[in-house]
Formats: structure tokens, sequence, C-alpha cells
């Protein structure tokens, strides 16, 4: 008896109208979505490509080790065709100092070079099943029992030996089974164009994750569904039904996120007195480091605190200092690059090298101190009121589905940070790469009059995407709570379907 009546929901939904309205809609806003985002991230990828390029001939003319301050570039994610995320939102570029530890807000960004896409709003792939698929499930819900009840149908098929779970699994799994043809169509054509496209290469993990994006859109639709199906059970009018449903879509996906997220940036404000702390404690150790170079130059056998040792010649030179105190706090990075010393000034070399060789270190270690203060800084100010938004925004299924999305494809914001992990974890290795070629005591970290730096074995900045397993463990909880609300709202609809009368 279920099949009889899975075959009559089934055929039932695919003759209506809003059945072909649902896989006109979704192929028609899928074609257009593909090819903005598509081109989107083509326009990012050869800004990438860009700016990758000139800062490689930007380090390659570098001439001593002082000037060597790589820039580091995260290539845009081709997985954010699905989801943007914050994949274009956070800043993609760093400059590396061995005397500051890089964090989120020292990124600038390269433009995509297409002034309209940079600003307008990501729409992508998730965003078309979050407000609009979602919106047509709703339709499909909403008179899926009341519709029935009212017209008499359902008295029809109660006269039948036919158990109510039976009824109510057969309407769930024959709508879901007309929702999920379009999703799946949709998802194919979406991969068939990216792959004929030949400049976005997946890899095996990408197509698992693009598996995980797909599993997770199933599983949100059917909540959707099912907040509508519950609705339909709840009440006896189809028109009573379908303004539920339409309101508790706008609240759900429209008004809840931005309100949640809004209130938070207004409520939760960061705690000035830990920031005034940390900031306060970051200055002392700037003051102390330079405390102690003033102190060196003051015993030193030169006369005179000059840190340039009356040495005299063609030289160019750069200082990154302090220039904001609140916002930057960043131990003064001094590069330069004599490129004659006179005769007379040769005898203070050794001088300079020893000075060099004694700063260079204290100015790493103060930029540790710095870093071990300015993270946990970031973590109160940035961070925090993040975390307490995705933790509202997961009582909306919406919310819930774009961070599990963003999750899976490495666009939400831990996805982000990584590449700041991995900034950090390559300023130590740029730093092990000064001490192996003993470049604080060398000649060239400050004159290149004997030739320029040989940078055959500078080590490369490498990123790589989180793995897969990391980006499940990510997206789990969301899914995991998708899956109860599913769960929950099936056994709420079925507790009301079989106490009612028919």
């Amino acid at each position: 008896m279920f099949l009889v009546l899975l075959r009559r929901e089934i055929l039932a939904h695919l003759i209506t109208f809003r059945f072909a309205i649902t896989v006109i809609t979704c192929l028609l806003l899928v074609a257009t979505t593909m090819f903005i985002r598509i081109n989107d991230y083509e326009q990012r990828l050869a800004s990438y490509n860009a700016a990758r390029d000139a800062h490689r001939d930007e380090l390659l003319s570098t001439r001593t080790y002082s000037f060597l301050m790589p820039k580091i570039d995260r290539p845009p994610n081709p997985l954010s065709i699905f989801n943007a995320g914050m994949d274009s939102r956070i800043g993609n570029t760093l400059r590396i100092y061995y005397t500051h530890v890089p964090v989120l807000w020292d990124a600038h960004s390269h433009s995509s070079g297409n002034l309209f896409i940079d600003h307008f709003y990501r729409i992508d792939l998730v965003f078309v099943f979050q407000f609009v698929l979602s919106l047509l499930a709703l339709l499909f819900a909403y008179d899926a029992i009341a519709g029935e009840r009212e017209s008499g149908t359902m008295r029809l098929t109660m006269s039948h030996p036919v158990r109510r779970g039976s009824i109510l699994a057969a309407k769930y799994v024959g709508a879901m089974t007309c929702l999920i043809l379009p999703l799946i169509i949709s998802f194919i054509i979406a991969l068939i164009w990216i792959v004929s496209t030949g400049s976005i290469v997946f890899s095996e993990a990408d197509f698992l994750r693009i598996a995980g994006i797909l599993l997770t859109s199933m599983i949100y639709l059917s909540a959707i569904y099912l907040i509508g199906f519950f609705i339909s059970a709840s009440v006896h009018r189809t028109a009573t039904a379908l303004m539920l449903s339409l309101f508790v879509w706008v609240v759900l996906v429209l008004v809840y996120p931005s309100v949640s997220v809004s209130m938070v940036d207004q409520l939760i404000k960061p705690e000035r007195g830990l920031i005034d702390s940390s900031y306060d404690a970051m200055w002392q150790i700037r003051l102390a480091a330079n405390k102690e170079a003033m102190e060196y130059l003051q015993s030193d056998a030169i006369e005179g605190e000059s840190e340039h040792f009356n040495v005299d010649g063609s030289r160019g030179g750069l200082n990154v200092g302090l220039s904001n105190q609140r916002t930057l706090m960043r131990i003064d990075f001094r590069a330069y690059d004599w490129q004659s010393i006179s005769p007379e000034s040769e005898k203070y070399v050794p001088h300079v090298i020893r000075y060099h060789q004694f700063l260079a270190p204290l100015h790493i270690d103060a930029a540790e101190k710095m870093g071990l203060i300015r993270l946990p800084a970031l973590d109160q100010i940035r961070f925090r009121r993040a975390r307490i938004a995705q933790n509202l925004l997961r009582f909306s299924p919406a919310a819930m589905y774009n961070l599990a999305t963003q999750a899976w494809l490495g666009t939400d914001l831990d996805g982000v940070v990584d590449f700041f992990e991995a900034a950090r974890h390559y300023r130590r290795t740029l730093i092990n790469y000064f001490y192996d070629e003993d470049a604080f005591s060398s000649r060239q970290w400050f004159a290149s009059d004997k030739g320029a730096i040989n940078l055959d074995d500078l080590p490369g900045f490498a990123y790589q995407r989180t793995s897969l397993w990391v980006s499940v463990s990510r997206a789990l909880p969301d899914l995991q709570l998708l899956i109860l609300l599913n769960v929950a709202l099936f056994l709420a609809t079925f507790a009301i379907f079989v106490r009612q009368e028919i």
C-alpha cells in the first residue's frame, strides 16, 4: 500500500504547474549564477596570478637580507563558486616581516578587476538553494495535509486499510523526490559548465566536498519541507497553512539571520579594558626593545648613538615604523641597501654587523611576545562576536545550511584563518632561513656593495587548503543540527496527525 501511495504522490507532484515552475526557475537561476560566479572566479584568479608574479619579481630584485620582505598571496578557492562565504571578503595578500607576527587585519586585497562583481551581492549556487528552492519546498508542503483534508481526499484515503504513518511517509518521500530531482539536475549542469571552462580544476577531495554540499542541500530542503508539512498538519485550511508557511519562511530565512547579526554588532562590544591593556602591554614591549637597542649603542666603542655608525656611502633605506599606535603596534623594521661604502668607513663595518647581530634576535623576541598578546586581542575584537553570531544563527535552518556549506568548501571563517596560520608558519621558516644563512651576522644584511644575496635556497610559501576531514569535522555540527531538526519536525507532525479526526 505504501508504494501505491508513494506513486500517487510522485505523479501528483510531477503533473503540477508548481513542479514545472520549480524546475524552470532552478535551471534559469543556476545558469545565471554559474555565469556570474565563474566569471568572478576567473577575474580573481587572474588578479591573483598577476599579484603573485609582481611580488615574485619584487622579491627577486632584493639585494640585501634586510630588504627581504616577501609578499604572500592566498589563491581564490575554486569551490567558492558554490558558496563564496568569506573567501573574497577578507584580505588575500600579506607582507612577511621577521619583526612582526601577521594577523587577520594585516592583510590587503587585490581586486578582481570587476568593480560590479566586487561590490554586488554575492549570489552563488547555495544562495539559490537557500532562498529560492526553500520557498518552493514550502509551496510543495503547505497543502499536503490541509489541502486533502479540506477537499475530502484524506477521508477517502483513510477509508482503506492504510496506516497514518504510511500516509505521512509517502507524502514526505514523494515530495522530496520531486524536490531533489531539480537539485541534482542543477548540480550536474553546474559541474558540466565548470569542467567545460577548463580554467577550474577540481581534485578528488573537491568532488567529495561537492557531494557533501549536495547531501547538506537535501537535508536542508527536507527541513524546510517538514516545517511546511508540520504547519499543514496543524491547521485545517490551506489558506491559513500558506500564510503561516510564508511568514515562517520570511522570519527564518530572511529576517532572523540579518537581525541576529545586527544585534550582535550593536549589543556585544569589545571589552575596552582588555583591549587597552593589550595595547599598553605591547607598547611596553616595544619600548623595552628600543631601550635595549639604545643601551647597546651607548655602550659601543663608536662615539655617538647612531645606528649607522658613521658609515658613509650611497644607500637606499626603508623604515616601516609605528604608523598607527592603536592598530599597527609593530616593532620598527629598518631595511638597508648600502650599494657602496667609502674606504674610510670600512673600519666601522664590523660594528654595524655586531649591532644587527644583536638587534635582530631582540626584535624577533619582542615580536613574538607582542604576537602572544595581539592574537588574543584580535580574538576579542573580531572572532568573539563572530562566534556568538554563528551560535545565534543556528536557530535558523537557512543559516545552519549556509554555515555547513561554507565549512565543506573551506570558505568559512576558519578556512580563511588557516591562511594566516600558514603565514605565521612561513614567517618562522623565513627566520630559520636567516639563521641558517647566518644573515644577521653578514655584511649582506645591510650592504650589497660586495654583491647581491643569493636567493636560490629561499623557501617559498605554499598554501594548501584544509584537508577534507577537517572540513567534515567543521561542517558536522551544523549538519547534525539539521538532521536533528528533520527528525523532530517529522515526529511532531506524526504526533499531531495520528491524533486528528479526519
